[in-house]
């Protein structure tokens, strides 16, 4: 069974979890939030939610005591931590840092959350992303955020880089609005998730996806140079955002038919991937019409690359290509099946595998050295699934233990499967994030799951068999 080491309650409901991928930075995790108001007639409906920021940081074992934060927000480490069904656990806590920033192993017994800053009241949330690191400013990484309000918002954080041997049981950060775009199309106008273009960075995508200002509902024909992020709503479309040098955001090409029905999954293809004719111009996208489609940016959004609409038994949650191969790209399902896909052949892709989580796999996030995937599969709790066969191993490190390194597309694909190497069950209600928190020299992976109802973000070590 999975250890867990530590477990908080938030304010509201917890909706999406990302740990940030840089080194500098990598204690920083980001937690979403979401609560819908039913209104009366006296008062509207309304969708309200909060933007957590938490450090994640290892202890040692025997070195625990202090208080770690307020009811809300705080809670203990375990110590030698439980099983997967210990619950929450809202004693004590706090801790040294076990090594943090030293380079090497971190010698922890656990892991522990600390709040990082203050709780920030926003719309109710769909998706967090950390930018790729050339988005940084110079007090730290850049997050995006795509609300109930229909709104893409940028947040710089500002914090100390993790070298500088941080408090980690202060709020010693702060997030800062930097940008906010309103993108929402018709309907209930929610923009339900973002994605940033790995290939374009800060001024790059100021000539847009397209050509000019697009308004939203909008199809454009393209022609332009790269955007700088992708938004999807619950209108079933897809809107291309550039950032203007002064730093606003623009939308660049859009279309609110991209989907018959809402849209949950947008996601920027692999910088290497062949089926493009330029990187950061592929997209993927996923909807509860069960659909799958790519577009070429550069051709616009007026027409999909390729759709399947026959794998999928139900809608399509989540879309994420592998950072280890520019070729292979997961998606999730309400249907319970995480799936992985070949893109070679960008007009007809193939399914090379599928694996049953156990429950709607609402997202997914891929390891950034193995090729496995941590997975939220709402009522099935989390799941750890892996490659099998030749797309096994740890990426770029052949010396190690079932490492395979780098592998060429037929390796990657050959044979190999997708396969459950290990769940977590000690969530008490609807899983709906999951990433891996952060590495250091061969420490062991912990993943960082939340759920909705229950409030709960959760630390824990996967025991894969």
């Amino acid at each position: 069974m999975a250890k867990l080491h530590h477990a908080v309650q938030l304010g509201l409901n917890a909706c999406g979890v990302e740990c940030c991928p840089h080194a500098s930075y990598r204690r920083l995790v980001a937690v979403a939030s979401y609560l819908h108001l039913p209104g009366n007639d006296d008062t509207p409906q309304s969708r309200v939610g909060q933007l957590f920021l938490y450090n994640l940081a290892p202890f040692r074992s025997g070195l625990l005591g202090g208080d770690a934060g307020d009811g809300d927000s705080g809670g203990g480490a375990e110590g030698e931590g439980g099983d997967d069904d210990g619950g929450d656990n809202n004693g004590g806590g706090g801790g040294e840092e076990g090594g943090l920033g030293s380079g090497g192993a971190p010698t922890a017994a656990g892991w522990s959350f600390a709040p990082a800053a203050p709780a920030l009241d926003t719309q109710a949330i769909f998706e967090l992303r950390w930018a790729p690191a050339a988005y940084n400013t110079s007090t730290g990484p850049v997050l995006a955020q795509a609300d109930a309000g229909g709104c893409l918002t940028l947040y710089a954080v500002d914090a100390n880089p993790d070298d500088d041997a941080a408090d980690l049981g202060s709020q010693s950060a702060a997030l800062r609005e930097i940008a906010k775009l309103e993108c929402g199309g018709g309907g209930l106008g929610m923009t339900t998730c973002v994605d940033w273009n790995p290939s374009s960075a800060p001024g790059g995508g100021g000539g847009g996806g397209c050509s000019g200002d697009a308004d939203v509902g909008d199809e454009c024909g393209g022609g332009g140079g790269l955007c700088d992020l992708a938004v999807c709503g619950a209108d079933g479309g897809i809107r291309a955002v550039a950032l203007r040098e002064c730093g606003a955001m623009k939308v660049t090409c859009a279309t609110a038919t991209a989907h018959d029905l809402e849209a949950w999954a947008v996601a920027f293809a692999h910088p290497d991937c062949a089926a493009s004719s330029h990187p950061g111009a592929l997209l993927f996208s996923g909807a509860d019409d069960a659909a799958f489609k790519g577009w070429d940016l550069r051709a616009g959004l007026g027409h999909p690359v390729f759709v399947n609409r026959r794998a999928h038994a139900a809608g399509v949650t989540c879309v994420a290509p592998s950072p280890h191969n520019p070729h292979a790209v997961a998606t999730g399902s309400y249907d319970d099946r995480l799936r992985l896909w070949d893109v070679r052949q960008m007009a007809r892709p193939v399914e090379t595998a599928a694996a049953n989580c156990g429950g709607g796999v609402w997202r997914c996030r891929w390891h950034p050295t193995r090729r496995r995937l941590a997975c939220a599969a709402m009522d099935g709790g989390a799941a750890v699934v892996g490659c099998t066969g030749a797309g096994a191993g740890d990426v770029g490190a052949p010396g190690d233990s079932g490492g395979s390194g780098e592998l060429s597309d037929e390796e990657f694909f050959a044979g190999g499967g997708l396969r459950v190497l290990g769940s977590y069950q000690g969530h008490e209600s609807i899983a709906y994030g999951a990433d891996w928190g952060w590495q250091g020299g061969g420490a062991a992976d912990v993943v960082v799951s939340c759920s909705f109802y229950d409030r709960g973000l959760h630390v824990w070590s996967p025991r894969v068999a």
